[in-house]
């Protein structure tokens, strides 16, 4: 950058030079290609690639449109007769554009020409110039001050732009501008404070949701029972041939098409850094036999899938059950790098001691024993007693016994070589060959994940085994662009989940004959066999419920996003959360099969004891739902804007080739024409990607400004949240606490309440407040439509309150119970 910076000094040096030598009073068209073109593009570091001329928006035409990549800066250019003089002795660039517009109507109406301009297109920065003055400042504002009364940056000629070229380069040049180093000159610490949420005057917010001592055995069983026990020896062949669901089959709850689905992975990579060929490891129900036979190609086998997608029971899976022949006669190891490693930093000593024990403990190989190492190096022996000490096997047959066993001493203490020959020995001696799988390693930091694909390329070319590494998507593409895979040409293998329906209902029905001691843990206390009966209760219960209320299984499906041991915990978490009442449950289940039907869980009962988890309040950091009306500016319409976000991307035009992936240029093009700035659109997208709403072509990390990724699409959590959470009041009820609420009227009413009818009070205050806010939007948004959201969740609050009422209920927990 300082290369950069010297050349464009330099640059303006001779521009400056030019212009005292051709001064005369050109007309608009020639200051822009003798003067204006030279600045910005010569010395202020933009490319003609940054810039639309005379761009179009609603018959008007900004003169330069500037992009870092997305649209930042409008220039509006004006003849080298329109100038201005500054007040003489004033050596600062900072001036109060209200006292400098007054004395010169020309550059006032170019500044609020320039600043509608960018409003219209929400581009923060506005800049008018002449070809050798220019007045800089932010037009698009979101902390309530009007553009014009605001400051600005001022440089009345070139001599003061060569005097002051360092401040000129940070307010004016790409670089500066991609860093807003003039928003942060002009406006610094004057920001506006948002109000405090809800959340900041409760006490001892989020507050612990406190359990009876029924709830605390259920939650404890529940765990148990549903997770803990179904990786227990006694019971895996039982539990992976009852429970095990083939990947790859498409959700039928889905808010998203099956041809997205089916896409899954399909962007993995782009042409900026394109991967290896990615095959399914499933296909038509079987697995892959290329994966199978890719064990020959000296090379690891990669495994790629989402967090909680099941690589661990795929693998379980394969070993067990789908390739049982091959593995039965394998010498198989498994590694689980997640767990079993956490106190070790060293992989390159860790793993090859864990071979060394799994071989002892699984298959009676012991490396170091004395026999097995005479074998494994027989030949070696064989010309040791050949070479240097071979007269001393008769005149002194102790020192040469003890020659030997320093020369093996030698040999097995190189553990790692020492372990490469003995797998070698027992392939060859067995006639068997040797499986590593390397699991969970994405569990751990990055340079554990680039430590385990350097072990298992080295086994694989090196050692006579074959390894399968199973990593993440982003781990896989990160490691591929600049880590260790970087220098190699792997072929992956994908795994998409399984449907979760159907996951859900082998696992708990799995649950139940555990539960109900049809299938046998001799493991389990008397203590926990005491609460198996009302755990099969409940389970009974939420079998019935997904089959007779279908917004259950809709909602874990699209929140888990294909994260299958999300969608389980959120079962294990409901049947002892302190938000549910099991004991009533099951009484009232019992009531209902005396007349000949069950309990049905509804959705708000579900939904309460997900998205409160163990707290007491909507904690945003722990809840996996997200709340989707939080702003970071001071600007009303902000709280759309990532439900606007969200929508459009649901609804803009693809090419249909591209996995439902938008262009995120022509995103920010949309946005920024409804009045949202760059700087608000980034922090909504970073937002939105780290909460799960939606995702990024190649698994890109976004980062603000031009490290952005070229295309996004919504996910299922996105789409859920706008299309049915929008509309409950029970996710609204929870989301109000952690909303800055900008209107002070309403910020005053809206308070920590228990009692129903006071909750349902509140939320019409804050639908209504929303309503209000509503109005700021432009009025071509129609992707997001929040007046028949606002209705819907009226209608149903006023259900809730007629209910309650006639009812005689005051807390939210009964109301499950009841309707």
């Amino acid at each position: 950058m300082s290369s950069e910076f010297e050349t464009c000094r330099q640059k303006l040096e001779d521009l400056a030079i030019y212009y005292k030598n051709n001064y005369g009073k050109r007309n608009e068209a020639t200051t822009r290609l003798q003067l204006i073109d030279r600045l910005f593009f010569e010395c202020l570091g933009w490319t003609k690639e940054d810039v639309i001329l005379e761009e179009s928006y609603e018959r008007t035409y900004a003169d330069y449109v500037f992009s870092a990549p997305r649209k930042i800066l409008i220039l509006e250019a004006k003849k080298e007769g329109d100038y201005f003089e500054l007040p003489v002795g004033k050596e600062e660039i900072d001036y109060n554009l209200g006292s400098l517009v007054r004395d010169y109507p020309n550059l006032k109406k170019a500044l609020e020409q320039v600043s509608s301009y960018c409003q219209q297109r929400g581009v923060p920065f506005g800049a008018v110039g002449n070809g050798h003055q220019v007045v800089a400042f932010i037009a698009t504002r979101n902390d309530g001050l009007p553009p014009l009364e605001g400051r600005a940056v001022v440089f009345e000629s070139f001599d003061v732009m060569l005097t002051k070229f360092l401040q000129l380069w940070k307010a004016l040049s790409k670089p500066g501008i991609e860093k807003q180093f003039l928003k942060y000159r002009l406006v610094g610490s004057l920001l506006p404070v948002l109000p405090p949420k809800l959340s900041a005057k409760i006490p001892n917010y989020p507050g612990i949701k406190n359990r009876n001592i029924s709830q605390t055995d259920l939650q404890i069983v529940s765990e148990l029972v549903i997770e803990d026990i179904t990786n227990v020896q006694e019971i895996e062949s039982t539990f992976l041939d009852e429970c095990y669901c083939q990947s790859g089959a498409l959700s039928q709850h889905s808010l998203i098409s099956k041809s997205i689905l089916e896409s899954r992975y399909a962007s993995l990579f782009d042409s900026v850094s394109p991967g290896p060929s990615t095959v399914p490891a499933v296909m038509k129900g079987e697995v892959s036999p290329e994966m199978l036979s890719e064990a020959v190609s000296r090379r690891p086998i990669l495994l790629i899938g989402d967090v909680g997608v099941g690589k661990t029971t795929f693998i379980r899976n394969l070993i067990k059950v789908s390739a049982k022949e091959i593995f039965d006669k394998s010498i198989t190891l498994y590694i689980d790098l997640g767990s079993q490693a956490t106190f070790s930093n060293d992989l390159k000593s860790f793993v090859p001691e864990e071979i060394c024990r799994q071989l002892r403990d699984n298959y009676n190989i012991d490396i170091d024993e004395y026999n097995l190492i005479r074998g494994i190096y027989n030949v070696d022996i064989e010309r040791f007693s050949k070479g240097l000490y071979h007269n001393l096997k008769e005149s002194n047959l102790s020192l040469y016994q003890q020659k030997e066993v320093d020369f093996l001493e030698e040999k097995v203490g190189n553990r790692e070589q020492h372990l490469k020959r003995a797998l070698e020995h027992i392939v060859k001696g067995r006639k068997t060959q040797v499986i590593i799988f390397l699991d969970n390693s994405d569990q751990r930091d990055e340079l554990i994940q680039q430590q385990t694909f350097l072990i298992s390329q080295e086994i694989a070319q090196q050692w006579m085994a074959t390894v399968f590494v199973s990593l993440r998507p982003e781990t896989f593409h990160r490691s591929l662009q600049v880590g260790a895979l970087s220098g190699y040409h792997p072929k992956a293998f994908t795994i998409s989940p399984p449907r979760l329906d159907r996951v859900l209902d082998k696992r708990l029905k799995f649950a139940l004959k555990l539960a109900t001691g049809e299938i046998q843990i001799r493991s389990l206390s008397n203590r926990t066999k005491i609460h198996l009966k009302n755990l099969a209760s409940i389970i009974n219960v939420f079998l019935y419920s997904l089959e007779k209320n279908e917004d259950i299984i809709q909602f874990i499906d699209n929140i888990s996003g294909g994260n299958i041991r999300m969608g389980l915990d959120m079962v294990k978490d409901f049947i002892g959360s302190g938000h549910v009442d099991t004991k009533e449950i099951i009484e009232k289940d019992d009531q209902n099969r005396q007349k000949g039907f069950g309990y049905v869980i509804p959705l708000h009962q579900f939904l309460r004891a997900v998205i409160y988890g163990d707290n007491e309040y909507y904690d945003p950091n722990r809840s996996p739902l997200v709340n989707l009306f939080d702003v970071n500016h001071d600007d009303p319409k902000e709280h759309f804007l990532l439900p606007v976000i969200l929508a459009l991307l649901a609804v803009m035009k693809t090419s249909g080739q591209d996995g439902g992936f938008v262009e995120t240029s022509k995103l920010y093009d949309k946005l920024q024409g409804y009045g949202f700035t760059p700087e608000q659109i980034d922090w909504a997208i970073l937002r939105g990607h780290h909460k799960k709403l939606l995702e990024t072509s190649a698994r890109r990390i976004p980062q603000i400004g031009q490290n952005m990724p070229v295309s996004l699409r919504v996910t299922t959590i996105g789409l859920y949240h706008i299309i049915i959470l929008c509309n409950k009041f029970t996710y609204i009820d929870a989301v109000i606490v952690d909303t800055p609420v900008l209107d002070e009227i309403s910020h005053s009413t809206i308070h920590d309440v228990q009692n129903i009818i006071d909750r349902l009070d509140r939320a019409e205050i804050f639908c209504s407040y929303l309503d209000t806010q509503w109005k700021t939007i432009p009025e071509n948004i129609t992707e997001f439509d929040w007046n028949s959201l606002s209705f819907n969740l009226k209608e149903e609050i006023r259900n809730i309150r007629n209910k309650a009422k006639s009812r005689g209920i005051t807390s939210t927990s009964q109301l499950g119970l009841e309707f």
